[in-house]
């Protein structure tokens, strides 16, 4: 069985490189250790019910596929890959599951689905390892191990809700500031937050978490900005879950993104204002625009062989890396099963590399604890220090 990619899976699939992985991870944190052998045991239980996650890479010539792979992948500890992936060997699993003493990690190239998409296989995993451990647990809203898929689960959701006479045109990409820093190997640091204690500070400002947390970040860049002199724009390339403007089951691909933009000259008030204004811009009619756009792409270079289609793509996505100055995607929060939410500590979401960008944020919550996640390759970190000071300041 083979899966054609979706518009956001061809990209993905042929930026992936070294350099450019493309991938991404959530972790689920419990209170108390993890057995392995059960772990693995609810691993091929899920691959089962969702073989599109068992998957690897497949060059056709002129689209790219994902491939079911005949056997499901084996979990791994985590102290044997110290480092996030940067790369997925020809051959082998898009997917990878980690684990440590008291947590494991579903970690998974972009060609196979999206950040809510993971979270939800994340969550089904973690319910089903307490189904055998004997738990009872209630599973509606997330996948049944013990179910029969929908065909729903697997469609291409861009290529169906795609309206060819939507029209969008997106604007002029320019270079965007960089903070100065030395290179260093690709790392993540996760800083844990109270929400009960985030939220009142959020809607003191009359904005939203994410909106909040956003303002911190490009604060932080703007003062960075400043003891360099440097003149080019901030921005941060957000990313939009689609299926909260068009209904669909399907747990591949389903996402869009905007570019947000600090405004210049402007003090915290204004600028979280600003942001404000510019998230009330995601309607229904931008994000149909937006995927329609990238519909009529790959509708009309459907016959262009891969090797030339490739090409492009990469020239396309290092114009819209330029762009930005970092990445921020926040999953919300995610609500567990009464039966196991007070076995779980917390979970994190981590962006994969991308080139020109030493710093990304990605930040997820479940029960009262917030996380935000850095992947940086920068050696330092003290941007990332200031903006968890600034978020538990009073």
């Amino acid at each position: 069985m083979k899966f054609k990619l979706d518009y956001l899976g061809q990209f993905y699939g042929a930026v992936n490189s070294e350099k450019n992985p493309g991938t991404f991870s959530v972790g689920v944190h419990l209170k108390e250790p993890l057995d392995p052998k059960t772990l693995q045991r609810a691993v091929n239980d899920l691959m089962k019910r969702l073989p599109h996650m068992n998957v690897r890479k497949h060059s056709g010539f002129f689209h790219y596929y994902n491939v079911v792979m005949d056997k499901y992948l084996k979990v791994e500890k985590e102290s044997k890959h110290t480092e996030p992936c940067c790369y997925f060997k020809k051959g082998s699993h898009l997917l990878r599951v980690l684990y440590g003493e008291r947590h494991f990690t579903l970690e998974v190239l972009h060609s196979v689905c999206d950040g809510r998409s993971l979270a939800m296989s994340a969550s089904s995993l973690l319910i089903r390892y307490f189904e055998l451990m004997e738990i009872k647990v209630g599973k509606e809203g997330f996948i049944d191990c013990e179910s029969k898929g929908a065909t729903e689960e697997t469609e291409d959701a861009y290529s169906r809700h795609a309206d060819m006479k939507s029209k969008y045109k997106s604007g002029k990409s320019e270079d965007a500031y960089v903070p100065m820093h030395q290179i260093a190997k690709l790392r993540t640091i996760t800083q844990k937050f109270d929400l009960t204690e985030l939220k009142p500070k959020a809607k003191a400002h009359g904005i939203t978490l994410s909106e909040y947390i956003l303002v911190h970040i490009f604060s932080e860049f703007a003062q960075q900005r400043a003891k360099e002199g440097v003149g080019k724009g901030i921005t941060c390339g957000v990313p939009i879950d689609c299926r909260g403007f068009f209904p669909t089951k399907s747990l591949r691909n389903f996402v869009s993104s905007k570019i947000v933009k600090v405004p210049e000259s402007v003090g915290f008030t204004e600028m979280a204002q600003s942001i404000k204004k510019q998230f009330a811009e995601i309607t229904p009619d931008y994000i149909l625009g937006k995927i329609s756009e990238m519909e009529k792409m790959i509708r009309f270079g459907r016959f262009v062989p891969l090797f030339i289609k490739k090409w492009i793509i990469r020239s396309v996505g290092r114009g819209a890396s330029a762009g930005c100055s970092t990445g921020f995607s926040n999953l919300g929060l995610i609500k567990l099963p009464a039966e196991i939410g007070d076995k779980v500590d917390m979970y994190t979401f981590a962006l994969g590399a991308e080139p020109n960008m030493p710093y990304q944020f990605a930040c997820v919550a479940t029960g009262d604890t917030l996380t935000l996640t850095t992947t940086t390759t920068a050696k330092d970190i003290e941007i990332i220090d200031r903006i968890g000071k600034a978020l538990t300041a009073e």
